[in-house]
């Protein structure tokens, strides 16, 4: 059991044998539904770990603005939106506040502010988080079954299990959920995973940006990159209306896709031509959310993406996951942050670090899920230090093992390493851990999980493209199926006993 509840919200299951399977699915062979009027259900994964506190005022202050264009975009009545918080921290001995909060869903705008501004950031421990324990609530709230669903996570650590450095659960979340596997039931019904990776502290990390690329693209979501904490209102804001125009087209076209695929046999990649070309045919836009593209180009973080989401768990790519021994954050946005008089120490993907020694001091309105309450830390972890001309970049999580004063004046932006280069120098340097690019439409499950293309704006009603009309087919297809390792959609419902679909490599197979 790796979640808490508020003392006035039900406590969600996430003991693995108690997770409930794939509701059945809905037919969808009688004509389009109207999405406008549906509901929508919108949770809030939040990191409250030490270095959040920008980001839980940002949250808070971007619920009134998807209120309102949602509301006007979408035609909802008051009390059609729904907003959802989990709040969590890590597992004890690392944190004994508490794992995972759960505060239920609202319809009430108010409440939820008031549950944002009652978070404190604070504690963590040993890098890696529960986010494991806060993907295992979401999936066990209570979603309102019609409810366009969302789930938004926002951190700037990896969850355990992965291989990082330090890792106080080396071997994963230590309530024996695997995230690999939460995320496809994710995906069999309906809900939307976006995460936003809190920049630049969740490059520092070895393997965090890429498999959360994955578990993105298992749900068909994106991962949005964030150097300012006051862009965050906006990015949810995009993130919403881009799922609730792709939630229209799923509607419309479902029945027809099902049938295409699982009832006649016919290749995805012919359905999804088909499809792009009646978009194009009827110029047909959707809200898109853009966001900077900061990040390196690297074949193998692309090939480590399509690893995790070819595993059935954890520990079956742990063992194959590759170093990306290359600068993560483009020099330019690397320059601007160290320019920015932040402080930016040496990242650790390599280095070990002990655990911090947990206090005693006692949270109220959580429980343990060993037993009896849990006991709250006094975090005494350095932080940066840094200016307003950026977000605060304040990390609990980036440890500095190589020497030097956590406090000590950001360093000049280094130089990218020359060929040949060892990696460890450019640690030295003051340079950023390894970067990834954006992801090809090749990769499986083919939703674009890395940033789009830099935008004056977050978000545009932009034509469809290929990788839009792609998660509408995919999100389509894995409603009405077992969602399985690398994309294996086993059909169930009215289509249970027909040829399974794979998609690897962009590529369907039978």
């Amino acid at each position: 059991m790796a979640s808490l509840e508020a003392p006035d919200a039900p406590a969600p299951t996430t003991d693995p044998g108690a997770q409930p399977g794939p509701p059945e699915p809905k037919e969808n062979l009688n004509g389009p539904q109207e999405t406008e009027g549906r509901p929508l259900d919108i949770l809030f994964l939040q990191d409250a770990t030490g270095s959040q506190g920008p980001y839980i005022k940002s949250a808070r202050s971007a619920i009134s603005d998807i209120c309102t264009k949602v509301s006007a975009s979408f035609s909802l009545a008051k009390g059609d939106i729904r907003f959802g918080l989990i709040a969590f921290r890590d597992h004890p001995p690392q944190d004994r506040s508490y794992v995972t909060k759960n505060f239920g869903f609202t319809a009430d705008v108010e409440r939820m502010k008031k549950n944002l501004a009652g978070l404190t950031a604070t504690g963590g421990g040993d890098g890696p988080e529960a986010s494991t324990a806060a993907l295992a609530a979401a999936l066990d709230m209570e979603w309102e079954e019609d409810a366009v669903k969302i789930v938004v996570l926002i951190t700037d650590a990896p969850p355990h299990g992965l291989g990082e450095a330090g890792d106080g659960f080396p071997n994963g979340s230590p309530d024996q959920n695997d995230p690999l596997q939460i995320v496809r039931q994710m995906a069999e019904r309906g809900i939307t995973l976006y995460v936003i990776a809190c920049e630049p502290s969740l490059s520092r990390y070895m393997h965090a940006i890429d498999f959360y690329r994955a578990i993105c693209q298992i749900t068909s979501g994106k991962m949005v990159p964030l150097l300012n904490a006051s862009q965050l209102g906006d990015y949810i804001v995009g993130s919403t209306l881009e799922t609730f125009e792709t939630e229209k087209l799923i509607q419309e076209f479902q029945g027809v896709i099902l049938e295409d695929v699982y009832g006649q046999g016919k290749p995805v990649d012919e359905v999804m031509g088909n499809m792009q070309q009646k978009m194009e045919e009827r110029k047909t836009e959707i809200q898109t959310l853009n966001v900077e593209d900061i990040y390196n180009p690297s074949k193998q973080a692309d090939a480590n993406v399509a690893i995790w989401v070819e595993a059935e768990n954890l520990g079956g790519a742990k063992g194959n996951i590759k170093p990306v021994r290359a600068a993560r954050i483009k020099a330019s946005y690397a320059a601007d942050m160290a320019g920015a008089n932040h402080a930016y120490p040496v990242p650790a993907p390599y280095a070990t670090h002990a655990p911090r020694p947990p206090s005693t001091t006692s949270f109220a309105g959580a429980t343990s899920p060993y037993g009896g309450p849990h006991k709250g830390s006094t975090d005494s972890r350095p932080i940066y230090r840094h200016s307003s001309h950026r977000a605060p970049i304040a990390s609990s999580h980036a440890p500095t093992p190589f020497g030097g004063s956590w406090y000590s004046p950001p360093p000049p932006a280094p130089a990218a390493p020359a060929p040949g280069a060892p990696y460890s120098s450019y640690l030295h340097s003051g340079g950023s851990a390894p970067s990834y690019g954006s992801p090809s439409l090749s990769m499986a499950y083919g939703a674009a999980s890395a940033p789009s293309p830099a935008s004056s704006t977050p978000y545009a009603s932009q034509q469809m493209d290929m990788s839009q009309t792609r998660r509408v087919v995919m999100q389509s297809l894995m409603r009405s199926a077992k969602v399985g390792p690398g994309g294996v959609l086993t059909p169930v419902g009215e289509y249970a006993g027909k040829s399974e679909v794979k998609f690897a490599s962009g590529k369907e197979g039978k």
